[in-house]
């Protein structure tokens, strides 16, 4: 939940809007759940990627444009934890 403490309070608004229990937990258990029923992995290793390349993935992430509108900052630590939690 790397981006959590910077929309935490945005969440907890669009929960409590959409009658989710919970504020931004129960907003993130519910996409989770969600994603779940569409079979969307979790993980690497749900995608078939046995043994990723971190550093490669990394370094492939970070170069990618989309990565400007993160509302933390990435860089080539939180970018690699992010990979490593899901490997």
């Amino acid at each position: 939940k790397l981006n959590a403490y910077a929309v935490k309070k945005k969440f907890d608004r669009a929960a409590r809007w959409l009658g989710i229990e919970g504020g931004f937990d129960g907003f993130c258990e519910f996409v989770d759940a969600f994603n779940g029923a569409l079979g969307i992995p979790k993980n690497l290793r749900d995608m078939g990627i046995a043994n990723p390349d971190i550093d490669a993935l990394t370094d492939a992430a970070l170069r990618d444009p989309s990565c400007g509108g993160n509302p933390i900052p990435l860089t080539q630590e939180n970018m690699r934890a992010l990979f490593e939690a899901i490997a």
